[in-house]
């Protein structure tokens, strides 16, 4: 029952052991990240951008979402998988890594396949914890909790796919959790930034 539950929660490592280092289907990730990144702050504002707007307008500001969705989905996986990928070169490994390249890139794949657990939740919470006015109260201290609550799961998802295609010893996973925790939330905080003070400023 615990190992169906993890599975359920986590993904099943055999999912992980699945993972490829295909660029096509990258490509798609990278693009799923950056409509995820852009909704999250974006969903609100559309009928401001995309409704009763002359056609120059409407052309500007749909090539100029398809633009950020790639720009920030690109940003975001490989700031997350770069600086990882260069700091568990010198982790203590069981096994020598062979493919360098197909290890980054199943690294930024699993941090991929994470959103797809935890978005449809924070989605979710942010439906709850919105008021009339589309304002997200995150003032809210169970507010701050649930996002507390989902960072870990979604570092838990990824330090588990890390650990199937690594051979890190046992005693490092507390670590990696925490390296992994970490960047996510900073990452989160500066990918949400960018998008609220800068990019949603040049749509028209």
């Amino acid at each position: 029952m615990k190992k169906f539950l993890i599975d359920r929660l986590l993904f099943p490592k055999t999912f992980f052991k699945k993972l490829n280092d295909k660029l096509h289907t990258l490509y798609i990730g990278i693009a799923l990240i950056g409509l995820i990144n852009l909704g999250l702050s974006f969903i609100s504002k559309i009928p401001v951008y995309f409704f009763d707007k002359p056609p120059e307008i409407m052309v500007y500001n749909i090539s100029f979402a398809l633009c950020v969705i790639i720009l920030v989905g690109l940003a975001d996986t490989a700031f997350f998988a770069m600086p990882l990928f260069d700091i568990f070169k010198y982790f203590a490994l069981r096994k020598r890594i062979a493919n360098i390249k197909g290890q980054i890139i199943k690294l930024m794949k699993i941090y991929i396949v994470s959103h797809f657990l935890v978005v449809p939740v924070s989605f979710f919470l942010q439906w709850i914890f919105t008021d009339g006015t589309m304002i997200i109260r995150t003032q809210s201290g169970v507010f701050l909790v649930f996002t507390i609550i989902i960072g870990f799961w979604q570092a838990a998802i990824i330090t588990r796919g890390i650990y199937v295609i690594y051979t890190f010893h046992e005693k490092l996973k507390s670590l990696v959790f925490f390296m992994v925790f970490t960047w996510i939330i900073l990452l989160e905080y500066s990918i949400g930034y960018l998008i609220d003070t800068w990019l949603m400023r040049l749509f028209m």
